[in-house]
């Protein structure tokens, strides 16, 4: 059987992480798995084959990766194919952790989105988890190196604080940008948020990311200084307390009490949560 279709260990082949997807990565295939075999190559050209040819790493399993990989398998000795099958599979995956550790600050090449898994995702939910003692409208990780619904809605929301794209996924922008607010909560010197005004007015019955940072920037400066108010569930649920609260906020800051976060609300909470932060 070819080693590219066999699921058997022969003794060659070796147990890796991340686990051999099951099928069979040749031209055509995209996705996540086809991602890390052109990150870990290009590592692996870095620190061990020099004359490897260089991939973009861009998730497309195109003539350039299978050149790429029939490069690999005739210096690794294995059947030149262009294929990724287990056998090769797991040799580029044993290949690549022999290698000197690498940074796990530095962005690994690829994005990171729902259904990645693996040690880099289990770096950002630590990071994240960090962050939101500080930026407490994201939602806290389970640290399990799987990128599912609610990782997906804690970076969302820590993109929509730091002016990127809110799509939910870690790619090279996010990622440094995580590490950079990480490194601001732990050193003392946190980064100020630029939560974007979006046109809207939010007030009962308002839900979603945005009632959630105004449910914790009022929690926040509410704590800062001292004023009195009671801490508010961040659940993104814009209901009585919530208006309450922000009617204590317009009054001590001298806005039309009216319990609605439009425009001017929205500033002086950003404003406000950024002085104390």
């Amino acid at each position: 059987m070819s080693q590219n279709t066999s699921q058997t260990n022969t003794g060659s082949a070796m147990a890796s992480s991340p686990v051999y997807p099951g099928y069979v990565l040749k031209v055509g295939s995209s996705g996540s798995s086809v991602a890390i075999m052109q990150s870990y190559l290009n590592a692996i050209k870095q620190g061990m084959y020099p004359s490897l040819t260089h991939l973009t790493v861009d998730g497309k399993y195109g003539n350039g990766t299978k050149n790429t990989v029939m490069q690999y398998q005739n210096l690794s000795g294995l059947k030149a194919d262009g294929m990724i099958g287990s056998i090769t599979w797991n040799s580029i995956v044993a290949d690549y952790e022999s290698l000197p550790v690498p940074d796990p600050d530095k962005y690994p090449g690829y994005v990171l989105k729902s259904g990645s898994s693996g040690p880099h995702v289990m770096t950002m939910q630590n990071k994240l988890n960090k962050i939101a003692t500080l930026y407490m409208d994201i939602n806290g990780q389970t640290v399990d190196g799987k990128y599912g619904q609610n990782m997906t809605n804690a970076v969302r929301r820590f993109q929509k604080q730091f002016g990127l794209t809110a799509d939910g996924e870690i790619g090279q922008n996010t990622w440094n940008k995580i590490i950079a607010v990480y490194n601001g909560v732990i050193n003392s010197s946190p980064l100020k948020v630029s939560t974007a005004y979006t046109g809207k007015n939010y007030a009962s019955g308002s839900r979603g990311d945005e009632v959630r940072s105004i449910q914790s920037y009022l929690n926040r400066i509410s704590k800062f200084y001292s004023y009195g108010w009671a801490p508010l569930a961040v659940d993104g649920v814009f209901g009585r307390s919530t208006k309450q609260v922000v009617r204590l906020f317009q009054t001590k800051y001298q806005l039309t009490a009216d319990g609605v976060v439009g425009r001017d609300t929205w500033s002086k909470l950003t404003n406000g949560f950024n002085e104390v932060v």
